[in-house]
C-alpha cells in the first residue's frame, strides 16, 4: 500500500510557511483531510495528490512511498528433458502472490525466523553433514526413509504441502516450491502422478530447499539434488555398496546388486549409482560405469515394481472433487484444502482464487470452489 512521506511534506511546509490549515485552502479539501493524510490514515485522491505535489514542489517519488515488494522465490523440480524458462517463473511468482492472500487464515502463528543451513555450498563433505544434522532435529535415525517421515516434518516445520495431479510428464514441472519472505512461509506442490520412489526424492528435494532459503536458481536446485540424493541414500551406506560393486567382474551383477538396495530403500536405481560413484570421486576412486543400457534396465524395472502415488491412493479412476481434496488432505497431513476453504468464506472470493494458487482450467477451478465453499 502506497503512503505519503509525510516527514519530507512537513519539512517542505515548514520552508515555506505553510501550515495544515493554510494547505487545506489551497487545495480546495477540508481541514481533517489534511489531518489524516498527515497521519497516513487516508490517501489523497488522484486529483488531489497532483495538486499536494505542484504547490509543495516535490515530484511523485518525493511525495510518496511506495513499500519494496518482496517477490515470491520458486525452485522447480522439472520433469526430465524440460526447460524453465521466464513465462514458468513468472507464472510460479503469480501463483505466490496469490497464496500470500491465504497466509492471514493459516492455522499457526507465522515462524518468522525459520530453522536454515548456515552457509549451504554444494561440495559433497558439507553436504553429508547437512544431513546428519537435517535427520538430527528430524530425529531420524534410520536409513530407509518413508514418505511419512517427510510429511511429518512438513507438518512441523509449518510448510504447507499442496498435493496437485500434473498427469505423468505432460507438465513441465513435477514438484514446485514457493517461498514468501513476506511471511517467511514455504508452500510445496507435489504431483501425486509419480511414481513413489520419485514422489519420495522430491520430497526430500523440497526439504533441501526448506533448509536453504537464501540459495537462488540453478544452485538451489543442484543442493536440493545433491540433498535428497545424500539423505535417501547416504555416504555411509554409498561406501558399502561402492566396495561391494568393485569387486564384482560381471556387470549383469553390479547392476542387479543396484538394483537390490534400489528396492531395499524405496529409490531409484540411478540415484544409488550417483551416490556411490559421488562418494568415488570424493575419495578419488574409479567410477562405477554401468554402460548406456542400465537407464533402459532403470526404466523397465520401475514400471515393473512401482505404481503412481495417484493410484495407489485413488484407485484408477480419476478421483471426484470430493475424493481428492479429503484423501489427499488426510495422506498428507495438509492444511491447504482448509486454509482455502476458510479464505473463500471469509472473503466471498470467486472461483479465480483457486485457479490461481492451483493453475487449473476454470472448470477444474470452478468445481473445487464450489466444493469448499460449500464445505465451510
Amino acid at each position: 500500500m502506497k503512503t505519503l512521506n509525510t516527514q519530507k511534506i512537513q519539512e517542505r511546509l515548514n520552508s515555506l510557511g505553510l501550515s495544515p490549515a493554510k494547505l487545506s485552502q489551497e487545495i480546495s479539501v477540508s481541514r481533517e483531510a489534511v489531518s489524516q493524510w498527515l497521519n497516513n490514515e487516508t490517501f489523497p485522491r488522484p486529483d488531489k495528490l497532483l495538486k499536494l505535489g505542484r504547490l509543495l514542489s516535490l515530484k511523485y517519488d518525493e511525495l510518496v512511498v511506495t513499500p519494496e515488494i518482496m517477490e515470491p522465490i520458486v525452485a522447480f523440480r522439472s520433469v526430465r528433458n524440460t526447460v524453465t524458462t521466464p513465462k514458468h517463473i513468472k507464472r510460479a511468482k503469480e501463483m505466490g502472490y496469490s497464496l500470500e492472500q491465504l497466509v492471514e487464515y493459516l492455522p499457526f502463528k507465522v515462524e518468522i525466523n525459520p530453522k536454515s543451513l548456515n552457509n549451504p555450498v554444494v561440495e559433497y563433505k558439507y553436504i553429508q553433514t547437512a544431513v546428519k544434522a537435517v535427520k538430527e532435529l528430524l530425529g531420524i535415525s534410520k536409513i530407509k526413509i518413508e514418505v511419512s517421515d517427510i510429511i511429518n516434518y512438513f507438518t512441523q516445520s509449518k510448510t504447507i504441502l499442496i498435493p496437485v495431479l500434473l498427469g505423468k510428464e505432460k507438465n513441465h514441472e513435477n514438484a514446485l516450491h514457493i517461498h514468501l519472505p513476506q511471511s517467511a512461509t514455504n508452500w510445496v506442490y507435489v504431483n501425486l502422478d509419480t511414481y513413489e520412489l520419485d514422489f519420495k526424492f522430491w520430497l526430500v528435494h523440497e526439504l533441501g530447499h526448506i533448509f536453504t532459503p537464501q540459495l537462488k536458481d540453478d544452485e538451489a536446485e543442484e543442493f536440493a539434488d545433491n540433498f535428497a540424493g545424500a539423505f535417501l541414500f547416504p555416504e555411509e551406506i554409498a561406501k558399502t555398496i561402492y566396495q561391494t560393486v568393485s569387486e564384482l567382474s560381471n556387470v549383469n551383477q553390479k547392476v542387479n546388486l543396484i538394483f537390490e538396495n534400489a528396492r531395499r530403500y524405496t529409490i531409484s536405481a540411478i540415484t544409488v549409482l550417483m551416490e556411490i560413484n559421488k562418494y568415488a570421486r570424493e575419495n578419488k576412486l574409479p567410477e562405477i560405469d554401468l554402460g548406456q543400457n542400465f537407464y533402459a534396465r532403470n526404466a523397465n524395472f520401475t514400471k515393473e515394481n512401482y505404481t503412481l502415488v495417484s493410484k495407489n491412493i485413488f484407485g484408477s479412476k480419476k478421483p471426484t472433487v470430493s475424493k481428492y481434496i479429503t484423501i489427499s488432505a488426510r495422506e498428507y497431513q495438509t492444511e491447504f484444502f482448509d486454509v482455502l476453504a476458510r479464505y473463500i468464506s471469509g472473503k466471498e472470493a470467486s472461483s479465480s482464487i483457486v485457479r490461481n494458487v492451483l493453475n487449473l482450467p476454470i472448470a477444474d477451478s470452478i468445481e473445487i470452489f464450489d466444493y469448499l465453499k460449500n464445505a465451510t
